[in-house]
């Protein structure tokens, strides 16, 4: 315990390091790019000691293609995980781990279609996509844990000597297929000076979801104090 503290200290110092280099555009900006680095730390030491296997994924995998960080613009951290594993995150969100973090698993995780899911208000389930949230209560920012799937959702049979694919959900909610050997072996990373899992093949993915153009640094501009 007493190393793990000694690694969020060490971790705190290259996130005030990182955070120099993230532009802002508001005043807000810098109170809500800490509070995602240190939810995201917080994240990486709890997935360690509970061994659960995640990578990050979307726009934080984007930001990782295009500055080594998070973008400047981020509201939330995106991360993946194997649907299956999220029985595991069941098990775990009852942990009494801290009173600033808090793990809410969705209650129909189990089912794929999203649209058949239902919001749970009464239990602070504001989402239906994200399988679970790993949310800091103090600063109300938040992990969205998404799933993939090592089938296609809405494919029946499987093609005989097919390459391992893996699927999940694009930005508009339809689902996208990609090579396993593009995410596994998944690589150590840092991401604005916090380990993390990424997928082997970054590149590759960030352009299979956003395009060819995505891995250049972004275009996201300040103008007259908003992003664009």
């Amino acid at each position: 315990d007493h190393q793990s503290n000694d690694q969020l200290s060490n971790s705190s110092i290259l996130i005030e390091k990182a955070l120099q280099r993230i532009p802002t555009c508001i005043p807000d900006d810098g109170a809500r790019q800490s509070a995602l680095l240190h939810t995201l730390l917080q994240w990486s030491q709890f997935a360690q000691e509970h061994n659960i296997r995640y990578w990050i994924a979307y726009k934080t995998l984007l930001g990782y293609a295009q500055r080594d960080g998070l973008l400047p613009n981020a509201l939330d951290v995106d991360i993946l995980a194997m649907a299956q594993d999220t029985s595991r995150l069941v098990e775990l969100r009852t942990l009494n781990f801290s009173s600033d973090y808090e793990l809410k698993v969705h209650p129909q995780w189990f089912i794929v279609e999203k649209t058949r899911r239902s919001y749970f208000d009464e239990e602070g389930i504001d989402f239906v996509g994200p399988n679970a949230r790993f949310v800091n209560r103090k600063d109300h920012v938040h992990i969205n844990i998404w799933p993939m799937y090592d089938y296609h959702p809405n494919q029946t049979r499987i093609e005989k000597n097919s390459k391992p694919m893996l699927t999940e959900c694009d930005r508009n909610y339809k689902w996208k297929s990609s090579p396993k050997e593009w995410t596994f072996p998944l690589q150590k990373c840092l991401l604005s000076g916090i380990k993390v899992w990424c997928p082997t093949d970054s590149k590759n993915l960030v352009a299979h979801i956003y395009g060819k153009v995505s891995g250049n640094l972004s275009s996201i501009a300040c103008v007259n104090g908003v992003w664009i």
